[in-house]
């Protein structure tokens, strides 16, 4: 395993621990993710061990990360020394294992069934920006205590707001249990395509503000933000939506599903009796167009939602096309941006000041593009963003006419 070349950022992890918290911060690019599945493939050749790996939302691990670890066992060529199943990777000599679980499902907030888990010796927080709830992590970081191994809590994250637990207890001042590591994408040149390295290069000139953020892993203040800032969108969050009259899937497609791809943005959405708009789930993601189709029939399905709503900028009628080969009964609404970035979302903005629009629970990687969204830059607008705002557009503006094919 020596033959590896770790990123030196990084080395700590795999030395004795001398700490309790490992931060792992960066922006794109910046190899944490790769780095963390090796270093757990790493320690569970170590007998005694057991990891629970969790995001705040994690469905069909064995999709969306197994085959990351499974990538780093065949790169050691290790495959008959790993048991892998659809939510854990056993090492079958030590008995050491990963264990795949969120925080949070369709049952609820899983915290007691997470620090039930015997013998936990580390956890790995990922995508730590979508938790926002101290308790929550109070709760099973004090699970991890087994007596005789080294145990360890690794946050990893891209840095979002200041006002995260993260930043105010474990990086604005510094503390003897915590190191943190910090690494972005020129860490890690050698392994990303020159379109990648380009796209960085672009944003540094045409939008530095973003670029710091997106790409350099700086922490932004709350009121950053040219339309949407914190303050207004916690103050439209509630708990549950009231009957709702019109449920929707948005969708902004991506065309290509590459590591570096554009997110497919995919929201559902209700509107209420008088007019309200609500944000009921962020179903985005790096896809396929048979994944995002399938992906966008599954919170249909689940939402009990009449129609899709296709910005069809990206390919036209491919977009309807692939819906119908998941699903040929709901209604389908496509939609063009014709206009300005600024005059697209200005309307579904005032519909925020007015209270006229809620988010029913927490979308953290949504509502982060949104208080990020820069209507005057050249660059194309976040995904997620724009599928919020022509679904909005379409379900709640008084003057649209629906044309449905």
């Amino acid at each position: 395993m020596n033959d590896i070349q770790l990123i030196p950022a990084f080395k700590p992890l795999f030395k004795k621990p001398e700490h309790r918290y490992y931060i792992l911060t960066g922006g794109r690019g910046s190899a944490k993710s790769w780095h963390v599945a090796y270093f757990l493939i790493w320690l569970i050749h170590q007998p005694g061990h057991v990891i629970l790996y969790s995001r705040y939302t994690l469905v069909s691990a064995h999709l969306s990360i197994i085959p990351e670890f499974i990538e780093k066992i065949e790169l050691l060529g290790k495959e008959e020394k790993f048991r892998v199943t659809k939510t854990e990777i056993v090492h079958k000599v030590s008995e050491s294992r990963i264990v795949f679980r969120g925080i949070k499902t369709s049952q609820g907030i899983q915290t007691a069934r997470l620090k039930s888990i015997q013998g936990l010796t580390t956890w790995v927080l990922d995508e730590a920006e979508e938790l926002v709830d101290k308790d929550i992590f109070d709760t099973i970081d004090l699970s991890i205590r087994q007596k005789g191994m080294d145990n360890r809590v690794v946050i990893v994250m891209n840095p979002s707001y200041k006002d995260h637990f993260v930043y105010q207890d474990y990086i604005q001042q510094e503390r003897d249990d915590t190191i943190h590591i910090h690494t972005t994408y020129e860490d890690n040149k050698h392994n990303l395509s020159q379109s990648f390295i380009d796209g960085a290069e672009r944003t540094r000139e045409t939008n530095p503000h973003r670029f710091n953020h997106l790409y350099m892993g700086s922490w932004l203040e709350d009121q950053e933000g040219l339309l949407w800032n914190r303050a207004i969108i916690n103050r439209s969050r509630i708990r549950q939506a009231p009957d709702l009259v019109r449920i929707v899937v948005s969708i902004d497609p991506a065309v290509t599903a590459k590591a570096d791809s554009d997110e497919t943005g995919i929201v559902v959405l209700g509107k209420d009796s008088n007019g309200n708009g609500y944000v009921l789930e962020d179903g985005s993601g790096i896809y396929t167009p048979l994944q995002w189709a399938t992906e966008s029939q599954r919170l249909a399905d689940k939402w009990n939602a009449t129609a899709y709503i296709g910005e069809n900028n990206q390919g036209g009628d491919m977009v309807e096309s692939t819906i119908r080969q998941v699903d040929r009964k709901r209604r389908v609404k496509l939609v063009r941006a014709t206009k300005g970035k600024y005059l697209r979302a200005e309307p579904v903005f005032s519909m925020y000041e007015q209270n006229r629009i809620f988010h029913v629970g927490e979308f953290p990687k949504l509502e982060q593009q949104m208080i990020t969204f820069n209507p005057e830059s050249n660059e194309k607008s976040p995904d997620r963003v724009d599928a919020l705002v022509h679904g909005l557009t379409e379900i709640c503006s008084p003057t649209k006419k629906l044309e449905w094919t």
